[in-house]
């Protein structure tokens, strides 16, 4: 009995750290879930050192099985972090060890990032004496038309106080005048949103609160319906104005201005300064999937670059040229729109993401394109 006693404690931290080394990869998986990339780094170095290369699955105890790439997630955190190099070499260690599909989408990102780079460098410098206009146009030429459409809004009469209701109609035909000009949305006409409700047997009368206006705007098809009000006190006139996402009845943005006198002139230059605020407040951003769990998308476009709470966002891939058949021109890609979703958290470098629509039967993976819609 008393060599049992003692043959067991010899070989008790023997067994605690076989224990050990899931446990750790373990808490460095629930780090890097969270964003918390540099203490998710430590721990997967540490259990590098108890079990020192990517294994795939292997048994942690008893009939628990478990995914074993601490080289592989190494290299993802390092790609949150920005450090693509480290990124890289990491990948391609896993690689080297155990290949897999994660590993190869986050090598392809990281490597696109950093090859292309190195060997061209010398020949921007050379070119950019070279006033070429096509370059910086591109994006808008290519990415927002052929990717996804505008965002559908229309614009509910808004609720006006101590003016006449000519100049409340003359504010919201210029506001719709003002949103096409702008040629960031696809704004419904007023008589022809007039005619659906009819039909729907609905009334724009009342309209007045986010809630209300959000469904009407998701029963017609619309991404987003503006309401406001507009009001005249002692001769000075305000506006404020709201744009609602149809699915959450969220405010995406909202914008107000005044002026201290009743003149038509000025007063269509203010609604037009709104309807500009607007539109700058729901950029066109592109970037990539980094990151997928079920409905949920991580994407590497943060507050850094603009983006907001309530955005919508279109994902998609390009597939082969499309090739001009006489010339051999690349006249663009095919693009497969895979989903969209819509942004439900903002970080300084990522977003995280709700699938709200399929597009098609693709499934979501690291590396796809995002635009925001």
């Amino acid at each position: 009995m008393k060599r049992i006693i003692i043959i067991s404690i010899i070989f008790l931290p023997f067994i605690l750290l076989s224990q050990q080394w899931y446990q750790i990869y373990d808490e460095g998986l629930k780090l890097q879930a969270k964003g918390r990339y540099q203490e998710a780094i430590e721990k997967f170095m540490k259990v590098l050192s108890m079990k020192p290369q990517d294994e795939g699955t292997v048994r942690a105890y008893g009939t628990l099985f478990i995914d074993y790439f601490p080289n592989r997630e190494i290299g993802i955190c390092y790609y949150n972090l920005g450090d693509f190099q480290k990124a890289y070499d990491y990948l391609k260690l896993s690689l080297s060890q155990k290949p897999s599909t994660r590993a190869s989408q986050y090598f392809k990102i990281v490597e696109a990032k950093i090859t292309p780079q190195q060997p061209q460098q010398p020949r921007y410098e050379q070119r950019q004496q070279i006033p070429i206009q096509t370059q910086p146009q591109q994006p808008k030429e290519i990415s927002k038309p052929k990717v996804t459409d505008m965002l559908k809004i229309a614009v509910l009469p808004f609720d006006t106080k101590g003016l006449s209701l000519d100049i409340g109609n003359m504010i919201i035909d210029k506001m719709i005048t003002s949103l096409l000009s702008i040629q960031r949305f696809e704004v419904m006409e007023r008589a022809e949103l007039e005619k659906i409700l009819q039909e729907q047997q609905l009334s724009l009368t009342g309209v007045v609160d986010a809630s209300t206006a959000a469904k009407v705007g998701k029963g017609i098809g619309l991404d987003a319906i503006m309401i406001g009000s507009v009001s005249s006190t002692g001769g000075t006139v305000s506006i404020d104005a709201r744009l609602i996402d149809t699915e959450t009845a969220s405010i995406i943005t909202s914008k107000d201005a005044y002026i201290y006198n009743q003149d038509i002139t000025s007063i269509k230059k203010m609604v037009d300064d709104i309807a500009q605020k607007i539109a700058a407040d729901i950029p066109i951003l592109e970037g990539f999937v980094v990151q997928t769990e079920g409905n949920t998308i991580y994407i590497d476009i943060g507050s850094d670059k603009g983006m907001k709470k309530g955005l919508k966002v279109v994902i998609y891939r390009e597939g082969e040229d499309i090739r001009n058949p006489i010339t051999g021109e690349v006249l663009g890609k095919k693009i497969i729109q895979v989903c969209e979703a819509v942004v439900n958290s903002v970080q300084n470098k990522l977003s995280i993401c709700n699938v709200t629509k399929s597009l098609s039967n693709e499934q979501v993976f690291p590396g796809d394109k995002v635009i925001t819609k």
